[in-house]
């Protein structure tokens, strides 16, 4: 038999558990978020962007940190983070390949962009390298479909064309791993 009666003394410890997960900064943007949405509702997008700002991603203790600052409920906060894609719900390098898989690039090399990723790396997609420093993920579309087959890096777009972001991409990264792939890349696009 359960009981029927809530200890009203562990809910409110539960709570203040909960808001020391957030930083002091993670509040004060959260709260001039809040500010401008008439229902907290409205802000979920924004307000896990800023925690995954500070954490590099968003863990279910922070969700339920978030909830509870926020004022809306957990299964709400939670089905916004599962839904977007670029919402990190563990933990992925400090480089981000974001390889698109949409109609344009299917038809144009995405396959064996993936395949060529996937060897070099070591990895699945949703993975992280061994080092720690670069994750896989494809997404749906990156809105570029003139350029197919094109990929994210560090938020920046690369159509694996000579002379185009992704040369300047290399300049800033500084990593032997990434400049092969990016070059497979390249060649592969041609």
């Amino acid at each position: 038999m359960t009981n029927k009666f809530v200890n009203q003394q562990q809910i409110q410890t539960d709570k203040q558990q909960l808001q020391q997960l957030l930083s002091v900064q993670e509040k004060s943007e959260i709260d001039q978020l809040l500010a401008h949405y008439p229902q907290p509702g409205g802000a979920c997008i924004d307000a896990l962007a800023i925690v995954q700002k500070y954490r590099g991603w968003v863990s279910d203790q922070a969700i339920a940190a978030l909830a509870e600052h926020m004022g809306i409920s957990l299964s709400e906060l939670e089905s916004v983070a599962t839904f977007y894609n670029l919402i990190f719900r563990r933990p992925v390098g400090p480089v981000l390949m974001h390889p698109c898989n949409g109609i344009s690039c299917q038809l144009l090399g995405y396959k064996k962009i993936q395949q060529q990723l996937r060897a070099a790396l070591q990895i699945e997609e949703g993975e992280t390298s061994a080092d720690g420093q670069i994750t896989l993920i494809s997404l749906p579309c990156l809105g570029a479909c003139d350029k197919a087959p094109v990929m994210l890096v560090r938020e920046a777009i690369s159509d694996g064309q000579p002379g185009t972001s992704s040369e300047s991409l290399l300049v800033n990264l500084h990593c032997t791993e990434l400049e092969l792939l990016l070059q497979q890349f390249k060649e592969s696009a041609l």
